[in-house]
């Protein structure tokens, strides 16, 4: 006798579309807040209920099979639907409301989205909004992956699945310690610049790639700065400038309050051109929003221009 298939819950889907995405079963436990046994016993019970393996153990690495493959393109659809569903229908019952995920760089993170956010929530108060922070390249996975609906960043990436629409544009300057001697003062040349000691963001930092572009257009890299720490946020290097580590690239966004107090100074580096970088918004171009995130998307335009 045929054994029926049991029924599929959608917890079960998440925890699927996860694994399939990362590929590693702890990878998907972290970022849903699960432990792993738990995520096995729901792919064991998807494969129990469906009658079919869907991934292939190897080694740390899992990969779908080709069943998996092929359930993999239904099961995320069903939970995109799923999700426009339950925005769109509470729009009649109570207005916009839900949670919306979005996730951005660092200077957008920081000096940009939370007021945005704030205002926004001015008019729907019954929408909740989750704000991962990361660099650059962390950002646009996220989005690629559909963890987060759609991102703000601070350099174009090479990805033909990303949507990118120009919010505004920052600019990025040099600032030094108050107490440097003369040779870190408010005003050096261009050859002097490399012979100082520069704290610089990780690799994938927008700024740290809108910077490079310019240095390319005069024959120079970042590799030729001498770079004495590398650290993993705008906070940690503003702290590291005051600390007299060195100089260092960053938002004048992120330091306007800092020059205005004096804690920290601008340092004009003669010879070398403005540095401008624009910031993007971007979205998978496969993926539609959600309710909450076109609603959220539509404020945003809105608003290009006004913040930086």
């Amino acid at each position: 006798m045929e054994r029926k298939p049991l029924p599929i819950d959608f917890r079960q889907l998440e925890t699927f579309c996860k694994v399939a995405e990362l590929r590693n079963f702890s990878k998907a436990a972290n970022d849903l807040f699960l432990t792993q046994p738990t995520i096995s016993g729901h792919i064991l019970a998807l494969e129990n209920s469906l009658q079919l393996r869907l991934f292939d153990r190897m080694g740390r690495e899992t990969r779908l099979t080709r069943a998996g493959e092929v359930f993999y393109q239904y099961a995320s659809r069903m939970l995109s639907h799923r999700k426009e569903a339950l925005s769109a229908l509470s729009e009649f019952s109570e207005g916009i409301r839900g949670e919306l995920l979005l996730g951005a760089s660092t200077i957008p993170g920081e000096y940009v989205l939370p007021r945005l956010i704030g205002e926004f929530r001015k008019d729907y108060p019954q929408v909740s909004i989750s704000l991962k922070i990361g660099d650059t390249q962390e950002i646009a996975q996220l989005v690629l992956r559909g963890t987060v609906e759609f991102g703000m960043v601070g350099a174009k990436m090479k990805q033909d699945l990303l949507q990118h629409d120009l919010f505004g544009v920052d600019e990025i300057v040099v600032i030094g310690p108050t107490h440097s001697n003369a040779s870190t003062g408010g005003r050096i040349s261009f050859d002097q610049a490399f012979r100082q000691a520069w704290i610089f963001r990780e690799q994938g930092s927008g700024t740290q790639i809108a910077v490079d572009k310019v240095l390319k257009k005069k024959g120079k890299s970042l590799n030729q700065f001498n770079v004495v720490t590398e650290m993993g946020s705008t906070s940690a290097v503003k702290q590291g400038v005051k600390a007299g580590l060195g100089l260092a690239f960053v938002s004048r966004k992120a330091v306007e309050e800092d020059l205005a107090a004096g804690s920290l100074r601008r340092v004009d580096v003669v010879g070398l051109e403005s540095i401008t970088r624009p910031i993007y918004t971007i979205f998978h171009r496969g993926r539609t929003l959600s309710p909450i995130g076109g609603k959220f998307f539509q404020f945003l335009k809105k608003k290009r221009g006004e913040t930086l």
